[in-house]
């Protein structure tokens, strides 16, 4: 793949290690970035070609040869930055972008030109410690579109649903019981399974009934 990375920080720099160092596809990168030691440690330090210049600007990605482009990321920490610089590859004819977003309130700027988005890591980070705070007793947490989340959570030593089936627990509506670990032993669950303290319990459940389901399982 030919790959165009904006931004050599941590991230972009990473970005351009992992794309050389796989060892299933020739990946061709090329970095930019307006800080000229950053260029030269990415020249230094990796098999890719460095651009000391303005992303923002036509003529850096024209030397970047970006409508050869497979694929071209952002990951400055301005999402003014990367939007504009998406829009302008998507208008060279780029069809696969990806930008780093650093603010909720971006999001829907950047879904509107089809750009697949990856949240900045200090945002969730953020939103994993405010969910270990609001959820102490969930363990993993994962959300599915916007909508949805599956998490996993214990039952406690001495939880009162023990002994009860699925279905005389009565979990909220929009919300299942999708596994159950218990010891070494993986269970898929139909509504006539007995939960016993210590499984762990894999839900997915409505954002809305987040809250519900795991006070009833903590219990």
């Amino acid at each position: 793949m030919y790959i165009v990375i904006v931004g050599a920080g941590r991230i972009g720099q990473r970005l351009a290690e992992l794309a050389l160092n796989d060892g299933k596809e020739n990946n061709n990168v090329i970095v930019i970035d307006k800080d000229q030691k950053r260029c030269e440690e990415v020249a230094r330090k990796y098999d890719a070609i460095a651009i000391n210049a303005d992303a923002t600007q036509e003529e850096t990605l024209e030397e970047s040869e970006v409508k050869k482009a497979d694929v071209l990321v952002t990951t400055v920490r301005d999402d003014a930055v990367n939007l504009m610089v998406v829009s302008l590859a998507r208008n060279k004819g780029v069809k696969s972008l990806v930008s780093l977003v650093n603010q909720e309130e971006s999001i829907p700027m950047f879904m509107e030109k089809g750009v697949k988005i990856v949240k900045n890591p200090d945002l969730i980070i953020a939103e994993n410690l405010y969910r270990a705070v609001k959820y102490p007793s969930i363990v993993d947490f994962m959300k599915v579109g916007e909508k949805a989340s599956i998490f996993r959570i214990p039952l406690p030593p001495n939880s009162k649903i023990s002994g009860k089936t699925i279905k005389e627990i009565n979990l909220p509506k929009k919300s299942l019981i999708i596994a159950i670990e218990r010891g070494d032993r993986f269970i898929i669950p139909t509504e006539g399974v007995e939960l016993q303290a210590g499984d762990k319990v894999t839900v997915i459940a409505h954002k809305d009934q987040v809250d519900k389901v795991a006070k009833l399982l903590s219990q």
